[in-house]
C-alpha cells in the first residue's frame, strides 16, 4: 500500500511539473522556464530513485 501511494505521489508531481513547464513556455520567462526545468529533473530523480529503492 505505502509504494503505491508513493507511486501516485511521484506521478502526481511529475504531473504538476509538465504542467508548470507548458505554463512556463507558454508565459515565456526565461526564469520561469529555468526553475520548471530544474524542478522537473529533481523530480525525474525522485522517481527514478525511488523505483531503484524498491
Amino acid at each position: 500500500m505505502e509504494d503505491t501511494r508513493v507511486t501516485l505521489l511521484a506521478l502526481g508531481l511529475l504531473v504538476v511539473a509538465l504542467v508548470v513547464i507548458l505554463g512556463s513556455v507558454v508565459l515565456s520567462p526565461a526564469t520561469l522556464v529555468l526553475l520548471a526545468t530544474l524542478g522537473a529533473w529533481v523530480n525525474l530523480t525522485y522517481l527514478v530513485a525511488v523505483t531503484l529503492m524498491r
